[in-house]
C-alpha cells in the first residue's frame, strides 16, 4: 500500500539515544507510591496527577524522551528500542502512564473501566453485529481516524507502544499530515466545496459500544470535520472517524442531506486513497507519539491475533478540567 504514496515530511523514525540506567526503577516506584489500585494494570487519571507530573519530569531519562519528542518538531516520532521489552505488565504499564504523563494528562476516555492504558488486540466474540466495535478489538484493517472523535474535547496527543508487532507482515501504522489532505481537496471545486461545508456543519458522531456508558444506549455527539482551534494560533485540526459519522447519520437521518453525505465521501476516498502517509510496520518495543489533531492515524490489514499494543490518549489540560467522561478516580 505504502509505495504509492509520498512520505509526508514531519514524521520520524528514530532510536532510543539514552540510558534507563536505574530510572526504571525509580519511575516504578514513584508510581506505585501513588496508586493503591492499577486498576487492572491501566491505571486512571490521578487525583494528583499535577503534582506527580512534576515529581515525574525531575527522572532524568524521562525528561531526555519528552526532549526527543519536543526538539523534533513532529507531528508523529515512532522511537524503536524504547526498552521495556521483557518487563512484566503492571511495571512496564506504569512505565508507559509515566511518560504520558510527561507529556501531558493521560485520559480515561472509557467510561466504564476508566483505563488509561488500553490494550489494542482481538477479542473473543468482537465480531458481535449487535455492538458498534470499534477498531482496537479486532484483526484487519483500521481506517484512519482521530482518536476521541466522538467526544467534546478529543485529546491533543496519543501514545502507541508496540508489545507484539504482527507476525503475518501486515499491521503496518499509517500516518496522515492533516494539511496535506488539504492541499489535496483544494485541488478540485467539489473539494474546496466539501472543506467549506465540513468545517461549518456540525456532523453526528455515534461513540463505540466498548466505549459508551451502556452498550444498548446510542451515544452521539455533534461537531465539524474541520476546525482550526485557539491555542494552534489558527493552524488546521480534524477529528474524524468515518465508520462512527455513518452510524451517527443512522441514528440521526434529519441530519444526512445529499450534499454532506458527498462531502464525506469525497474527503473518505481523498483520505483513504489519495493522500501521502507514513506507512511502516513497528517493530516490539516501539514507541510511536502523535499529534491527535494534526495527523489521522491508521493501520494496514493483518491476520495475528497476537499482535499486541497499547494505547494511551494525552491531553494537554489536566482531567479535572476536561469536559466529558474522564473518567478521575479517587485514590
Amino acid at each position: 500500500m505504502g509505495a504509492s504514496f509520498n512520505q509526508p515530511q514531519n514524521i520520524f523514525v528514530a532510536a532510543r539515544d539514552f540510558d534507563w540506567g536505574s530510572d526504571l526503577d525509580t519511575i516504578v516506584a514513584l508510581v506505585g507510591s501513588r496508586f493503591s489500585d492499577f486498576n487492572g494494570n491501566g491505571f486512571y487519571p490521578h487525583p494528583d496527577e499535577v503534582a506527580l507530573q512534576r515529581e515525574l519530569q525531575a527522572v532524568p531519562s524521562l525528561r531526555r524522551l519528552s526532549a526527543m519528542i519536543r526538539d523534533t518538531r513532529a507531528r508523529g516520532l515512532a522511537i524503536t528500542n524504547l526498552g521495556l521489552a521483557g518487563m512484566d505488565e503492571a511495571p512496564r504499564n506504569a512505565v508507559l502512564y509515566a511518560i504520558a504523563l510527561c507529556q501531558g494528562f493521560p485520559t480515561s476516555t472509557d467510561q466504564r473501566t476508566r483505563r488509561v492504558a488500553w490494550d489494542i488486540r482481538a477479542r473473543a466474540g468482537s465480531e458481535q453485529q449487535a455492538r458498534f466495535v470499534t477498531f482496537s478489538e479486532r484483526v484487519g484493517n483500521a481506517d484512519m481516524h482521530t482518536d476521541s472523535s466522538f467526544y467534546p474535547m478529543p485529546e491533543e496527543q496519543f501514545m502507541l507502544y508496540v508489545v507484539a508487532a504482527a507476525r503475518c507482515g501486515g499491521g503496518e501504522s499509517l500516518l496522515i499530515d492533516v494539511d496535506d489532505i488539504h492541499t489535496e481537496l483544494q485541488r478540485s471545486e467539489a473539494g474546496r466545496a466539501a472543506y467549506a461545508l465540513l468545517s461549518t456543519t456540525p456532523v453526528p458522531f455515534r461513540v463505540p459500544s466498548v466505549y459508551a456508558a451502556n452498550e444498548e444506549q446510542i451515544e452521539i455527539h455533534l461537531a465539524p470535520v474541520f476546525h482550526r482551534p485557539a491555542a494552534l494560533e489558527g493552524a488546521l485540526a480534524m477529528r474524524w472517524r468515518h465508520d462512527s459519522i455513518l452510524k451517527g447519520l443512522a441514528a440521526r437521518p434529519q441530519l444526512d442531506t445529499p450534499a454532506l453525505r458527498a462531502a464525506l465521501e469525497l474527503l473518505n476516498e481523498v483520505i483513504e486513497l489519495r493522500a501521502p502517509r507514513f506507512c511502516q510496520q513497528l517493530p516490539d518495543d516501539t514507541l510511536l507519539w502523535a499529534d491527535n489533531q494534526r495527523t489521522l492515524h491508521g493501520r494496514a490489514i493483518y491476520t495475528d491475533a497476537a499482535r499486541h499494543l497499547i494505547r494511551i490518549r494525552i491531553s494537554d489540560t489536566p482531567n479535572a478540567e476536561r469536559i466529558g467522561p474522564s473518567g478521575i478516580s479517587a485514590d
